[in-house]
């Protein structure tokens, strides 16, 4: 059926050509492209091959045709030599392999003099985007930019940040200025870009800065002189990424000489001001804040006990107890105990103790204690307690289903019918009973049952829903949305809506919708009414930079079909307009972890991932040994490189953007450094890399690990890692 090859076939980004090569034969054991030999002839089939095979093994044939047989086909061979430059690394290993002669030995036995120099030096460069490949190239890509408009805006619109700031590095290196100063001098000189307005000037040095930078300009600009923006506020704190926290409140300080959470506790109120601290904490800070409160002065907050200690992680529950006693100089566990009671205070301490999950648990041992402990007038809770809270989540469903094959019952239902106490009876509660049923659902069921009841009934628990809601990553703010509907027949955004109003309430929703969206909304706010707010203007438009393509497409799901470019072109103009419009129409590559802030797009294949981090890390290892007792700082251009293996396997992940145990073990072998075995050393190994604590390894943690490896004389004295 041609016409139905014919459609599948074409249009096939790289990478699912080669997912395509790879399910077919695992579907069917063939080999698709001999299929395709088989069952077509001539030039036909020559066009199916090039629309399934990956470019660079296409580039390769072509350019060999090119030179077989009588004479050269010089405008073939120069055409395709140009078009795969930038990939000829790949052309290059693909032709070595499939002829038996180098391609460079192809070219000098068909071309002559410099026509042969050029493209020799062609064939054999390097394509790998490393800056120490061609630096005077960079730097004078960027010192062309300062006299032509064109280019400039081009290269501030449409190149990451972390380009930019990669190219800024060369360009200091070999002009002296950074290209910032640049500019800023050209716009001095009383030529040039000096008749643009004020406002494209800033948009070009705002273009310059990281992500983290023009958070933090944004924050100071939202609360600095006379008033504050709270609604700008409120949508840079709520959306910052949660591997970003740490960042923004370090880049404040050091650009305004003072902490961001003083500077916001001091221009906000109320619930209002709680949130948003919470929010500008990291998460453990923030939850060890929450702790304290819940327990200090009269009275003790029992609910708010349970939805932060049943909701962290065991690795979370650990730096937690960690950071409280630096925070209060305090022990959490004996501060506890000191506010609580009873069997209560015991699964409290449990689960607090409990900071490593057991190995291999004997599910069907565990599930005949707990039996033998609801067994007589009184249940066992101190035992039950010790068998529930040295278990994960998933351990806890193995437990409950062992327990029911054996018991024919649920036990999360015996565990709510044998902790009715007394106190129930009398004021219809019971902490304990509260905590264990919590304890039993699935993390995402914890938490918008933990929503619910800060909403529902008379009142709201304001500080319990801000503690939930805080320190979301986006896939849980999806998970929440979707779980809290299915749990309660309800929607969340309605719920938070209807109990809140304010400052607050617009506080609350930003931590539970997708970033993209409050962006719109940010968006929309610096145009609306007479006049633009600018600065504010360009802020948002150089955060959501990135991911400029789901805000187009939320801004005209959320404001009626209006398109954000028409906005821009009616409320700004020249090329101050220009540039701000080249940014809205971008487009962005999309891949797991872009919303994180990560850049490194995830090679196509599991090869090219090991060789890039293998070269890099080989790189670092070398900087290390030359100045051993310095510690080394991985540069973000090297974090990113690295993080190209990081992110093959994170996009593989079931918790992707981020890795899970199986993507760690996966990519430890691939790179020649895993775990002594797949079970207990493995979980050791995922636990140390797991920094965060949230129970999966995020860029972050990667980056951190990465950085203990590269400084370990263990690591830079060994044997360099394969790079071929």
């Amino acid at each position: 059926d041609d016409t139905g090859l014919i459609t599948l076939v074409t249009h096939l980004p790289e990478f699912k050509r080669l997912a395509l090569i790879k399910r077919y034969y695992e579907l069917f054991q063939r080999d698709v492209l001999a299929d395709i030999r088989n069952d077509t002839s001539g030039d036909y089939q020559k066009a199916l091959l090039a629309c399934v095979r990956p470019p660079p093994a296409v580039w390769a044939s072509t350019l060999k045709s090119a030179m077989k047989g009588l004479g050269t086909a010089d405008s073939l061979l120069i055409n395709f030599l140009c078009i795969a430059k930038d990939h000829m690394d790949e052309v290059r290993e693909i032709f070595d392999k499939e002829n038996s002669t180098p391609l460079y030995k192809w070219i000098e036995g068909e071309c002559s003099g410099d026509y042969k120099r050029v493209l020799v030096a062609l064939s054999l460069r390097s394509s790998a985007d490393r800056v120490d490949m061609a630096p005077i190239y960079w730097a004078q890509r960027c010192a062309d930019a300062l006299y032509d408009v064109t280019t400039l805006k081009t290269l501030l619109t449409s190149l990451p940040a972390v380009v930019l700031r990669r190219a800024g590095d060369i360009y200091k290196a070999v002009y002296g200025d950074s290209l910032a100063e640049g500019i800023k001098k050209k716009c001095e000189e009383g030529r040039g870009f000096s008749f643009f307005t004020d406002y494209w000037k800033i948009t070009m040095q705002r273009l310059l800065e990281l992500p983290v930078g023009v958070r933090a300009i944004g924050l100071n600009d939202a609360m600095k002189g006379w008033g504050t923006d709270e609604f700008t506020l409120t949508a840079l704190i709520c959306t910052v990424p949660e591997n970003m926290h740490k960042d923004v409140q370090e880049e404040y300080e050091r650009r305004f000489g003072r902490k961001l959470v003083e500077h916001v506790e001091s221009e906000t109120s109320f619930n209002y001001k709680k949130l948003l601290v919470a929010a500008t904490h990291t998460k453990v800070q923030s939850r060890c804040v929450a702790l304290n409160a819940a327990m200090k002065g009269m009275g003790t907050d029992e609910k708010q006990l349970i939805r932060v200690i049943v909701c962290a992680t065991m690795k979370e529950r650990e730096l937690i107890r960690q950071a409280y006693q630096e925070m209060f100089d305090k022990d959490l566990i004996e501060h506890v105990e000191s506010e609580t009671s009873g069997d209560f205070k015991g699964m409290l301490v449990a689960l607090l103790e409990s900071c490593e999950p057991e190995d291999a648990p004997d599910y069907e041992g565990d599930a005949d204690v707990i039996i033998d402990s609801f067994a007589g007038s009184d249940a066992d809770f101190e035992t039950i307690t010790r068998k529930l809270a040295a278990k994960t989540p998933s351990q806890l469903e193995e437990l409950a289903a062992a327990y029911e094959a054996k018991a024919g019952e649920s036990l999360k239902e015996k565990l709510a019918q044998e902790s009715a106490s007394f106190g129930e009876s009398i004021f219809g509660n019971s902490d304990f009973k509260s905590l264990v049923q919590l304890l039993m659902q699935p993390p995402a069921e914890r938490l918008a049952s933990s929503v619910r009841y800060c909403i529902e009934g008379w009142g709201t628990d304001d500080t319990g829903l801000i503690t939930c809601l805080v320190h979301l990553s986006e896939r849980q703010r999806k998970e929440l949305v979707e779980t809290y509907t299915a749990l309660f027949d309800r929607d969340i955004y309605e719920d938070i809506e209807g109990d809140t109003s304010g400052d607050y309430k617009q506080a609350l929703l930003a931590c539970v919708r997708p970033p993209p969206e409050t962006y719109c909304k940010a968006l929309r706010g610096a145009m609306k009414g007479l006049g633009t707010a600018d600065n504010l203007l360009i802020n948002w438009m150089c955060i959501a930079k990135d991911r400029i393509d789901e805000v187009r497409e939320a801004f005209s799901v959320m404001f009626e079909g209006e398109d954000l470019a028409s906005w821009i072109d009616g409320d700004c103009s020249g090329d101050y307009k220009d540039t701000l419009l080249r940014i809205a129409s971008r487009e962005c590559l999309k891949f797991p972890g872009v919303e994180n802030g990560v850049t490194a797009q995830a090679p196509p294949t599991q090869e090219e991932a090991v060789k890039r981090f293998n070269r890099t890390f080989n790189d670092l290892c070398t900087q290390k040994r030359n100045k051993p007792d310095e510690l080394l700082i991985i540069p973000e251009r090297q974090q990113q490189e690295l993080g190209c293996a990081f992110m093959y396997w994170a996009s593989r992940s079931s918790v992707s953007p981020n890795l899970d145990m199986a993507g760690m073990w996966d990519m430890t072998n691939a790179l020649s450094m895993p775990p002594a075995d797949d079970g207990p050393d493995l979980r050791a190994t995922f636990r140390e890399w797991d920094f965060s604590g949230t129970g999966e390894v995020d860029w972050n943690d990667f980056v951190k690990e990465m950085t203990t490896r590269v400084n370990d004389e263990g690591h830079y004295n060994a044997d360099p890692l394969p790079e071929k």
